[in-house]
């Protein structure tokens, strides 16, 4: 909830103070990949999961003259799930900003989604619901050939809704670790 806060700050601080630096931009896939993730740690299994990405770009674009920017996108993935001897398909979908330099191919990211599961049990890992909520930040690195490299933490959850107070959050934080090609 925190991370979604801090999202919608830095939006509104960006789209108030700085509306004249404002650019319409062409809205259209920007990148598609492939990604492998890795528990950040265990709680009661071992997850893996392989998915495959894609980027929206969303019309705007937000730069000062020194060449720092933020752009608005939209993220999809459909992959699957592994833990606990049991395997699942996992979607999301959710907005996110980047936050770049133009003419380095470096660039931070963070951004919120909504996850389905197609179970909501593996192993002795219940997540509580098959909808869970996701926040991530990340770093990205763009080479001159438009190949992508790119690093992720993530945080998918059911946001402590179907648990009594007090009780653990069967959430799962992991590392995501990707390649993809920017258009």
């Amino acid at each position: 909830m925190r991370i979604l806060l801090t999202e919608l700050f830095l939006f509104l601080f960006i789209v108030g103070v700085f509306p004249a630096i404002g650019q319409s931009a062409e809205s259209e896939w920007n990148e598609a990949g492939v990604r492998i993730v890795i528990p950040a740690n265990q709680k009661r299994e071992y997850f893996h999961q392989y998915d495959a990405f894609a980027v929206y770009g969303l019309p705007w674009d937000w730069h000062n003259s020194s060449g720092w920017g933020v752009k608005p996108k939209a993220d999809f993935s459909l992959g699957v799930l592994s833990g606990g001897g049991e395997t699942s398909i996992i979607t999301s979908a959710g907005p996110g900003l980047i936050l770049y330099k133009q003419g380095i191919g470096l660039a931070a990211d963070v951004g919120i989604n909504a996850d389905i599961l197609g179970r909501r049990h593996f192993g002795k890992q219940d997540f509580g619901s098959m909808v869970l909520f996701g926040a991530y930040m990340g770093l990205n690195y763009r080479f001159s050939n438009n190949i992508k490299i790119g690093y992720r933490l993530q945080h998918i959850s059911n946001g402590h809704i179907f648990y009594p107070k007090g009780t653990p959050n069967p959430g799962l934080d992991t590392h995501l670790f990707g390649i993809s090609y920017a258009f």
